[in-house]
């Protein structure tokens, strides 16, 4: 097939064009990706439904929370975990680590499914188990996310 120079401008164009296009679609999946850069963990204006750890759950009930079973955590701590829960931030990571873990599962306003996050207490990471991305976060604000039992 033999192309005139002026058909081979407009391919040349077109293909330049395509280019920019998928640039422009992919920059905010790059950035939003990119390791090192710090990242909240939770969507921003997130409201959790209900927060599920493995020896306890807690549910909202209009504007407090219910905790089940009740005699596991204060009623302050349900507050500062929540708090923490909506406002921390790590810094986007391709670390993985062997160490045990625990899931915790959060169901978000406006989400069909939860959110299923795996923590490492020894390794500082927290991974979104279904889209794979993990965040490294500081001992304090891991230590603001643990659930200190009453008992």
């Amino acid at each position: 097939m033999r192309l005139s120079k002026r058909a081979w401008n407009n391919v040349l164009i077109f293909a330049c064009l395509g280019m920019i296009i998928i640039f422009n679609l992919m920059s905010g999946k790059l950035i939003d990706n990119a390791e090192g850069s710090v990242a909240t963990i939770l969507p921003e204006q997130s409201m959790i439904l209900t927060l599920e750890y493995p020896n306890v759950s807690i549910e909202r009930l209009g504007t407090s929370w219910r905790v089940n079973p009740s005699e596991i955590i204060q009623p302050a701590d349900v507050e500062r975990i929540m708090n923490t829960w909506l406002t921390i931030s790590g810094e986007i990571s391709l670390a993985t680590s062997d160490e045990e873990g625990y899931r915790v599962t959060l169901w978000l306003a406006g989400q069909e499914h939860p959110m299923k996050l795996w923590i490492q207490p020894e390794s500082q990471l927290i991974t979104d188990i279904l889209n794979q991305k993990t965040w490294i976060i500081s001992p304090s604000q891991l230590n603001q996310l643990t659930v200190k039992t009453s008992k």
